[in-house]
């Protein structure tokens, strides 16, 4: 199997990171979803520049290759706090902005970027992960359930700035 590597996303990564979630957008709209739909007009309500500042968004490469990204809070955002209620504990990280390059669809990449936001939450002794996805994106849905999420619950019609979704939920647990 190639080398894979999974480093903290910097400064000088911010175009690269915004350009893999800007192609998952577009791939997203291609196929019917309007999920990060914001970011085709070119809002970003994750402010992913701070996220970076703040170290918590990472890529991932094989052999040097990008394969994706994704982001790790582990203070709760507004969003996290509407699906999951309030938690001041910071012991569980929330995964946002999971995206692929373009050329690593089909090839279970997706797989990678879940193994790797697991190490991290096990290196950082965190309890685990948790999630939320498109109620109506039945793929997405079963990739998390494939790759040991368990569906927690759902949040129905909730105003994303777009327009009104149904949500599921879906955590991971750090078996330390």
């Amino acid at each position: 199997m190639a080398n894979i590597e999974v480093v903290p996303a910097q400064t000088k990564d911010l175009k690269l990171v915004k350009r893999l979630l800007f192609e998952t957008a577009e791939w997203l709209n291609k196929k019917g979803s309007t999920q990060w739909a914001g970011l085709l007009k070119g809002e970003d309500v994750h402010n992913i520049e701070a996220a970076i500042d703040r170290q918590e968004v990472f890529l991932v490469y094989r052999s040097q290759n990008v394969v994706g990204t994704f982001a790790l809070w582990s203070k709760q955002t507004d969003w996290d706090k509407d699906f999951w209620g309030e938690d001041e504990s910071s012991d569980i990280f929330y995964l946002h902005r999971l995206a692929l390059s373009a050329d690593e669809h089909g090839k279970n990449s997706g797989n990678i970027l879940l193994d790797k936001a697991k190490d991290i939450t096990k290196a950082e002794n965190k309890s685990g992960l948790r999630l939320d996805c498109v109620a109506s994106n039945e793929y997405l849905n079963a990739f998390y359930r494939r790759n040991g999420f368990e569906f927690v619950g759902s949040v129905e019609q909730y105003d994303n700035g777009v327009d009104l979704q149904d949500y599921h939920l879906y955590s991971w647990e750090n078996k330390k």
